[in-house]
Parts: C-alpha cells; structure tokens; sequence
C-alpha cells in the first residue's frame, strides 16, 4: 500500500507542502536544518500517531501555529484510502476515509511505517522495553487478533499487580493470567522464528558475517509459566508486581555467536538494527502486497562507503516503498527514474 500524496501543514519547519510519491524510491536533498527530517517524521506521524525523534508531540508544531496537519492518500487493490493525523487545542485526530478513525491501529493497518535513523542503535542498545516494542509492532501486522490479546494482556496484568500492592492474594488471577500470557506468547514466538528467516542474507550484506534472532519469553527456559508464576510467588508479593511473564520477554540478536548489545560497536548495532528492520518488512510483505513505507534518514552521513554500498544493494530488492534523504546527491546518488526533491528552509521542490 504505497502513500502516494502526504500533505504537511505547520510541522516543525514546514508552513505547508505537498509530494506525490513514486510507490519505489524517493529521494530528498537539502542542507542540515532544511526539513528533510521533518517531512520524514510527519509521514511516520501519519502511519505510527508519533514523531520517531520525540515523544513530546506539541513540540511538532510550527512556531506561531495552533497545531500541525498531515493527510495522505494510500492505495490498495486499486482502492483509495484517506488517512489524516492532526494535534490541536482539542488533542490529537485521526481521520480515516472522510471520517473519525476509531484508533492508531486502523491507520497503523493502511499504511505500516518503518525507519532507519541516527538513533536506531537504541533498538540494540536500549533495555527490553525497546525491543518489546519492535517485536509488537512486528506481531500486530502478521497476527490477526494480537492487539486485543496483548491488551487483554495488559489489563489482567495490571489486575494481578494491583492485587499484589494491596497484599491480597492473587490466585483468583493466576488462571486469568495464564489464559491472557499464552494469548500473546505464542503469536511472539511464531514471529520471531519468521523474523530468523526474514535476516537470511542480510547480516552477510551489511556486517559481513550472519545474524541470528531468538525469543526470550520472560521467564526461565527450564520451566513452563505456571512453574514459574508459583516459584516467583514469594517475589511478586514482596515486589508487590508480577516479576515472570510476556511483559518481561526480549529478543536476543547475536553475530558470530558475540552478544550485540555487549561486545560490538555502536556503527555495527545500527546495521544490526537496520537488518531487523529490513527483516521485519521481508515478513510483513509475505502476508501483503508490500511490506510498507521504510523511511530511510540521511545514511551517508552515518554510514562509511562500504557500509552504505551493501545497505543500498539490499534495499534493491526490498518489498517496500523508500523515502530516503541525503545532504547531496554526490553523497547519495539517486537511482535512475525515481523522483528526487530539494528541500531548503521548509520548503520543496522537485528536481525530477
């Protein structure tokens, strides 16, 4: 489902723009501080409800402005959709099709975003809550029903530690719990064992040397979760949480057998991170027509010659629409017969 027009109005630097997309490659140039980050985030504002540089969303909006606006226009099977995030007085809208969306996930589903950025070592680097995220994203696009288990999930979780604060005893939860933990377990473990196959070759394009992907469920590989709620019974009440379960899971990545958020460098855990990312499109694009929009920020200035060479010839044959920036086409050079923009001070135009 390629985004074929975004319209952008009071987003960081941008008063207003609007692009039409080629469903391939895009390629936007312009100086540091031009907007070309900035038209890349509202685009991941539009498919994700938020800015991939800040959590803050009021600080999106244009100096002197009320709010921001991003619409854009999806097609699938000939079919056009609508979808519009906007932030005002009122709070944040989303709009799908003319019409109030119920939720995040409804244009999450038309339009998957994805993006490689300066800071995507954190996906290495930062704790489990980190990878827990990618790894839900991942599920909520493969696995129909996963976002109403791993909200049920949740809520009984939230039940269950509740329970323990209070120091009331907690096995009216333990079955409820149990029920609600394998609901979201076992879709995680299908789909890391499909993200495996998805980094097939890409570690090898982009470090050298292959990659391998395995799921840590949250609890100890020698026993089942019921053994392990009931050995962590004296822990959980005087923690007053939960301390085994789904909310605790990871992902564990490792290189030539080198555990990668410990013993490789930082440019390496972005290339590791880009392959998972790149790995995760691969799978999204097996149970669609593609695997999305990949929003690719400024490689050449984080990657050396090699590096950003095996990233490109992998991007060849990605199943994804690519909008990707550069300070030059010197830097980057554009591939024939895809459109390439100038942006300078939040304002753009297109070159070809």
């Amino acid at each position: 489902m390629p985004l074929s027009r975004v319209r952008i109005q009071s987003f960081r630097c941008i008063a207003e723009v609007e692009l039409e997309l080629h469903p391939g490659r895009n390629y936007i140039f312009g100086p540091n501080g031009a907007g070309k980050t900035s038209l890349l985030e509202a685009m991941h504002v539009l498919g994700r409800g938020r800015s991939f540089r800040t959590r803050r969303s009021r600080r999106l909006i244009r100096r002197g402005a009320e709010g921001f606006s991003v619409y854009g226009e999806v097609y699938a099977d000939g079919v056009r959709r609508r979808l519009g995030v906007g932030l005002g007085a009122a709070g944040l809208a989303l709009r799908l099709d003319g019409e109030a969306a119920p939720g995040m996930a409804a244009l999450a589903e038309t339009l998957p975003v994805h993006v490689v950025e300066p800071n995507i070592h954190q996906l290495i680097e930062g704790g489990p809550g980190e990878r827990r995220r990618f790894l839900d994203w991942g599920v909520f696009h493969v696995e129909q029903g996963y976002l109403a288990a791993w909200r049920r999930y949740r809520r009984v979780l939230g039940q269950r530690n509740a329970a323990l604060k209070a120091g009331r005893g907690v096995e009216a939860w333990n079955q409820a719990f149990l029920e609600a933990a394998s609901a979201v377990d076992s879709p995680r473990s299908r789909y890391v064992e499909q993200l495996s196959e998805g980094l097939e070759g890409l570690g090898e394009a982009l470090l050298g040397c292959a990659l391998d992907v395995s799921y840590r469920s949250g609890w100890s590989r020698e026993s089942d979760l019921p053994a392990a709620i009931a050995a962590s019974a004296v822990r959980d009440a005087r923690s007053g949480a939960t301390q085994v379960g789904p909310h605790r899971a990871d992902i564990a990545i490792t290189m030539d057998a080198r555990g990668v958020r410990e013993e490789v460098s930082r440019g390496q855990q972005k290339l590791v991170a880009a392959a998972l990312i790149l790995a995760q499109i691969r799978v999204f694009a097996r149970g669609r027509a593609d695997g999305g929009l990949l929003l690719v920020d400024d490689p050449a200035a984080e990657l050396d010659r090699e590096a950003l060479a095996g990233l490109m010839s992998v991007l060849d044959d990605l199943p994804a629409q690519l909008v990707m920036t550069g300070l030059s086409e010197t830097l980057l050079p554009p591939a024939a017969g895809y459109p390439v923009f100038h942006v300078e001070r939040g304002r753009i135009t297109s070159v070809l």
